[in-house]
């Protein structure tokens, strides 16, 4: 065991901070869908997990990595420390509240807005059978069908939207929350339709991760507390998933069960892990003799929000800034994701590293007491939905995916158009008020009449 401690001390220091995590849900029954829990839980794991060196790509950070690292988690726990700090001064509970059926809520409309999010899904189903023939998981070579030399042209965009659907359909899925069953009967449906559809159509492992993630916090608050074991074997089915898509893309080099042995099969999850963080002490450390890539001076940082209008792509290719897939900050080739941090980093340096995190901290801290009383439909899935990509930030900064930026758009439209105002209810104070009002004015036109 003082073995393990001498040669990974930062993989036991990660796995402490994770394992505390864990402790604190199970031991003091808190909720692990909390801010700072997600943030420190999923940084922690996976960065313990990269040190343990499996590839020689994942060499020691340097200590301005190490740096960037810590700021950025200190940053975002301060931001949400300090709005509990004033929650609890102005004494606003700060645990969950159990859900109640929204009465100002239409959930007919709410099930329409998730056909048409379904509606555009199955356009980039159709989009894919037209061009493979079949559903991939039925042609003769899935592997074929799902590189990158295909281009499906805007049915990918489609096809990848069946998370959003998912994450309506499971909002209305709960009879705590959701009082109409036709609407529950029916999403229970499609949400089951929806992810099975998606893995035969296009096996893809962020769409599988993205649907089952929105359905297991929308579980942690609109049916029953997740327990931490529940999240530990989901962790381990997690694994089992990417292990078993990643043999239909035909990734571990071949198809016989020697090309599969055990190390092969535990390497390539570890890799897609490390080499995020390979990646960003890469980045953030160029060589001497040359910059790795130039600042952005903030621009790029709006990528997500005009990416489909063009603005963020001529801006990339008028100053040759990278695009989604790193080309010039891959320390190996075909393994270009990284860290958020590399991100904010490149647009802001340190002042980014520290100002993006404490804010989001402190935002996503306001949502989520505002989910310790009785939550609209809006708070809680715009909640589900910042969290889960708070927890993805180990792999990329998704606020720059012009895809998720449309995704909280279509979320807004929706949950707008199903809220309806209700007529304001009338206090014992203000119908005293009204009441002694009135009873003037009766007075005043009994003396006018009698005068």
């Amino acid at each position: 065991m003082f073995s393990w401690v001498t040669e990974y001390p930062e993989s036991i220091f990660a796995f402490s901070l994770s394992l505390a995590c864990l402790v604190q849900a199970i031991w003091l029954k808190k909720d692990f869908f909390s801010p700072i829990t997600v943030y420190v839980f999923s940084q922690s794991i996976t960065l313990g997990i990269s040190y343990l060196r499996l590839d020689a790509a994942m060499s020691d950070f340097k200590p301005k990595t190490w740096m960037i690292w810590i700021l950025g988690m200190l940053s975002f726990c301060t931001g949400s420390f300090l709005v509990k700090l004033y929650a609890r001064s102005k004494r606003i509970p700060c645990d969950i509240a159990s859900p109640m059926p929204p009465r100002n809520y239409n959930w007919r409309v709410h099930t329409v807005f998730a056909f048409v999010a379904f509606a555009l899904f199955a356009v980039g189903v159709f989009g894919v059978v037209q061009m493979a023939g079949n559903l991939l998981i039925f042609t003769d070579d899935p592997a074929k069908w799902m590189s990158k030399d295909i281009d499906y042209g805007y049915y990918a965009l489609l096809v990848s939207s069946g998370p959003l659907s998912v994450l309506l359909f499971s909002l209305a899925a709960f009879e705590k929350f959701n009082e109409d069953r036709a609407v529950r009967v029916i999403s229970k449906f499609m949400v089951l339709f929806t992810i099975t559809l998606n893995l035969l159509a296009y096996p893809n492992r962020t769409s599988l991760f993205l649907s089952v993630g929105f359905l297991v916090i929308l579980l942690n608050f609109l049916y029953r507390r997740v327990s931490a074991v529940f999240i530990g074997i989901m962790l381990v089915l997690a694994l089992a998933a990417f292990v078993g898509i990643s043999s239909l893309r035909a990734q571990y080099g071949g198809s016989d069960v020697q090309g599969k042995a055990m190390d092969v099969v535990m390497k390539l999850p570890y890799i897609y892990v490390a080499n995020n963080y390979w990646n960003l002490d890469y980045a953030v450390n160029p060589p001497p003799d040359r910059e790795i890539h130039p600042h952005t001076y903030g621009i790029d940082f709006f990528h997500g929000i005009f990416e489909y209008a063009r603005i963020g792509g001529s801006f990339r290719q008028s100053f040759r800034w990278d695009d989604a897939f790193n080309e010039r900050i891959q320390k190996v080739y075909g393994f270009n994701s990284v860290s958020y941090l590399w991100d904010v980093y490149k647009d802001f340096h340190m002042l980014g590293v520290f100002l993006l995190p404490l804010l989001c901290g402190m935002g996503l801290t306001l949502l989520y007491l505002k989910l310790c009383g009785p939550f609209s439909p809006r708070q809680v899935a715009f909640y589900a939905f910042f969290i889960y990509f708070i927890g993805w930030w180990f792999f990329m900064s998704v606020y720059k995916q012009g895809i998720y930026c449309v995704w909280g758009m279509f979320l807004f439209v929706a949950t707008t158009v199903c809220t309806r105002k209700l007529p304001r209810e009338v206090s014992p104070a203000d119908a005293s008020v009204s009441y002694k009002v009135n009873g003037e004015l009766q007075a005043e036109q009994e003396v006018a009449g009698e005068g």
